[in-house]
């Protein structure tokens, strides 16, 4: 709801009768840090309304008096045209007495009144502190930490609220004359902007070496972009935390970051100097210059032109680039001498949580950073940047992080609940009166720092929001770290189905109630049988549901192991055809001169998967993605996140039409999508020499009317029209606009993920949300104390 356009006002009635009457406002959202108090003083004095506004809370509160006409203009000017960046979500009013006020005033916050509570996300420089930074006359020319109340740090810098300069990690910095002047000047566009400071008595930034040794210099900022060019590698300090820096040009240097990173193939996101470098390099859109241009300025992945100049190793093996605009003012002043183009990645170890303390980088970066540029303005909360493209004209989230986190929707929902979240591509969820707190993404949680690193943001967003969860909420799989936690946590424990959870974050998110076919594609996650799932069709609502359909299982040896290498899951395949190692070495085995698994290797799974010994049984779409890459050649060993199945994507050729055959039928009351006639047709085309961006093509064809196919079957048998998609495997577009577009033909009502990440990053919501729905069920809420399973209908 951007700019209060859907917010309501309740309980007021103006009475008829002429003269000056009193009244009360309670103003909720996202209204503090975003200059609403002086915004009401403007039109208090506009309207000739007097009384007073202060902060409480989290919310705003205003008393005031004036003539009928002018109070209903006063109010209608703060509904219609509140702050750019503010975000109401609800206006209370009440009559007061009689009370004449001499004037209007604004009062110092108080930490009442905080029924509900929003927090203001880290906002990008606005275009006239950009003037500010950029005009030699001005007492911020060059100054790195320039912001007014329309831009700036926010969520990153807070401690508690309200939000006051006092309770913000810049409390440590006393403001100059000149700055105290602008914070105390209702007219300026500086009044209480909590960050305000300029060079005289604010931030300071130092440039250092990786032995921890000041270069002394005239100017850092200057030195930093003589550095970059010369092909060094630079740990800089942002809003959020650290990003490793690198002339995006450079691709000697690119590589040397991603030797010392450990990142080997990943794509690396870039920071360009503005639209006009964007569209040199990328086919952009109007809607994604729209969003990279917004004042939250994510990373936006878009589409490389055709013989794209810039170095492949900035994203190998893809056909898009994410990119980003500069976002503060020592973003601007890099790009002063020439530099066009930045490659700008999160500051950690693969598999780490992003730094943001000066003397935990100056150590955990030394070995990858050249230099450090510093500032001493602490980061209070870590954020990294949030990452989003564009599908069918509309922004898409991948991952939530700086401007967007805290993500706040309102579902209704009373309890004050946690829901933990998924082990990869973590974030956490928690509500309270109505609404639904969605916490920046926190990384894997395999890795013990960024668990570390979890326990802390959550626990500095709960008493941000003043939230007591009563209800923790967790994934069935009893491995996952972040089941510790939940033994921590005081309350009722609920437990949600992953798959579950991905289906009801997309039926939230779109406020959908009623039963819906769910399709959902993605890599693990423990199924109620103890198989792994991961191809699953499930009709429900957001308190229970059904499995009636998914892809045949298949035995896969290796465990974790082969996700990481996408051979074990090809053999495992092959295996369940009745191929032998024989075949795979002789006829299928490490094309393209990919690395080579061992013959001693191949020898020991098939002797496991005889034994059946760590094989497991899983459903998953990740893992036949893994399986076609490995087999026609694309990858068998990875090194980040789903690299087989991402560039399986990326080689297709669009222009082929057909698919494999495939085969529907039912098991025991389920339907199952048979995979054995695929691989054949596969295998058959390999051994025919057919390029691998034709199978590529042919099998993602395949996999998209087959999913047509069941979800048709599934309407017949019960009577259900919407169909929502959701799951990490849908970060494949191509996927996603096929299915979708194949079931719209098909008159169904179709939904995605859009504002959640479909990703394991939306888990969280969909847990949430699914276990509000399961406590508002008649005689949950009787017995508090009803442990996990129970609760939820399967």
């Amino acid at each position: 709801m951007e700019g209060g356009k859907h917010s309501k006002i309740t309980g007021m009635k103006m009475r008829e009768n002429e003269g000056y009457k009193s009244y009360s406002l309670k103003i909720y959202g996202i209204v503090q840090g975003v200059g609403f108090r002086p915004f009401i003083y403007k039109k208090a004095k506009e309207f000739a309304i007097t009384g007073w506004v202060n902060n409480a809370g989290g919310i705003v509160v205003i008393h005031f008096s004036g003539a009928k006409e002018n109070i209903k203009n006063f109010m209608l000017s703060i509904v219609k045209k509140p702050p750019e960046l503010s975000n109401i979500e609800k206006i209370e009013c009440k009559a007061l007495g009689k009370r004449i006020y001499s004037d209007f005033t604004i009062k110092k916050s108080t930490e009442a009144l905080g029924k509900v509570k929003f927090v203001s996300t880290d906002v990008a420089t606005c275009h006239r502190c950009v003037e500010d930074i950029k005009t030699l006359e001005n007492n911020r020319y060059r100054y790195a930490f320039t912001n007014c109340t329309d831009c700036g740090p926010r969520y990153s810098i807070i401690k508690k609220l309200p939000y006051d300069r006092k309770s913000t990690t810049m409390k440590s910095f006393e403001m100059c004359d000149q700055c105290r002047e602008e914070y105390n000047n209702p007219l300026s566009r500086r009044f209480h902007a909590q960050p305000n400071c300029c060079g005289k008595c604010g931030p300071s930034i130092t440039l250092m070496n990786n032995k921890k040794e000041v270069i002394k210099c005239i100017d850092p900022v200057e030195t930093t972009i003589k550095l970059l060019k010369q092909g060094k590698i630079i740990a800089i300090k942002g809003i959020g935390g650290f990003h490793l820096v690198c002339d995006g040009k450079n691709e000697a240097a690119i590589n040397v970051l991603r030797n010392r990173k450990r990142r080997a193939h990943k794509p690396l996101a870039v920071m360009m100097k503005d639209l006009s470098v964007a569209r040199k390099y990328c086919m952009v859109s109007k809607v994604e210059e729209d969003v990279l241009s917004n004042n939250k300025r994510p990373i936006v992945l878009i589409n490389k032109r055709e013989n794209c100049s810039l170095p492949e190793n900035i994203a190998p093996m893809q056909r898009k680039i994410g990119a980003m605009l500069p976002y503060t003012p020592l973003h601007y002043i890099l790009f002063e001498k020439d530099l066009e183009i930045l490659v700008m990645t999160s500051a950690n170890i693969s598999g780490g949580y992003m730094q943001y303390k000066n003397k935990e980088a100056l150590c955990m970066l030394e070995h990858i950073a050249d230099y450090f540029l510093l500032h001493n303005r602490d980061i209070e909360i870590p954020v990294d940047d949030s990452v989003v493209k564009v599908i069918n004209g509309e922004e898409v989230m991948i991952r939530c992080g700086r401007g967007y986190a805290p993500y706040t929707l309102n579902l209704g929902v009373k309890d004050q609940i946690a829901a933990l979240g998924a082990e990869q591509k973590n974030t956490f969820a928690l509500s309270k009166d109505d609404f639904v707190y969605l916490s920046q993404y926190t990384g894997d949680l395999k890795d013990l720092n960024s668990y570390i690193n979890y326990k802390y943001v959550f626990k500095h967003l709960s008493n941000l929001l003043d939230i007591n969860p009563q209800i923790i909420v967790q994934d069935l799989h009893p491995d996952y770290i972040v089941n510790d936690f939940a033994e921590q946590l005081k309350g009722r424990k609920i437990l949600v189905q992953h798959h579950y959870a991905h289906m009801v974050s997309c039926m939230a998110e779109n406020y959908i109630s009623e039963k819906v076919i769910g399709v959902i594609y993605d890599g693990t996650g423990l199924g109620t049988d103890g198989a792994i799932w991961g191809g699953e069709f499930l009709v429900g609502t957001r308190n229970s549901f059904e499995r009636v359909g998914h892809f045949k299982y298949v035995d896969i040896q290796g465990g974790d192991k082969a996700i990481r290498e996408p051979w074990r899951c090809a053999f495992s395949y092959l295996y369940s055809l009745g191929y032998g190692k024989n075949d795979f070495i002789e006829n299928l085995y490490c094309r393209n001169h990919l690395q080579k698994p061992l013959v001693e290797e191949i020898e020991a799974v098939e002797s496991a998967l005889e034994a059946n010994f760590n094989c497991y049984k899983t459903s998953s779409v990740g893992r036949l993605f893994d399986c076609v890459s490995s087999l026609i050649g694309i990858r068998n060993y990875i090194t980040y996140d789903a690299q087989g199945a991402i560039e399986l994507e990326n080689i297709i050729d669009s222009k082929v039409l057909d698919c494999y055959e495939y085969n529907i039928y039912e098991k025991d009351g389920t339907m199952q999508i048979q995979y054995e006639d695929i691989i054949e047709g596969i295998i058959r085309d390999l051994k025919k020499g057919i390029r691998k961006e034709v199978i590529s093509a042919k099998f993602h064809n395949t996999i998209i009317r087959a999913t047509c196919d069941l979800v048709g079957i599934i309407r017949t048998i019960n009577g259900i029209n919407k169909v929502v998609l959701s799951g990490g495997v849908f970060e494949n577009e191509f996927l996603l606009k096929g299915i979708y577009n194949g079931l719209l033909d098909g008159g169904f009502e179709v939904f995605y993920n859009k504002k959640i990440p479909t990703n394991d990053g939306g888990i969280s919501f969909g847990q949430l949300a699914s276990a509000s729905s399961i406590i508002n069920e008649e005689g949950i809420r009787e017995d508090v104390s009803c442990h996990t399973r129970k609760s939820i209908k399967y």
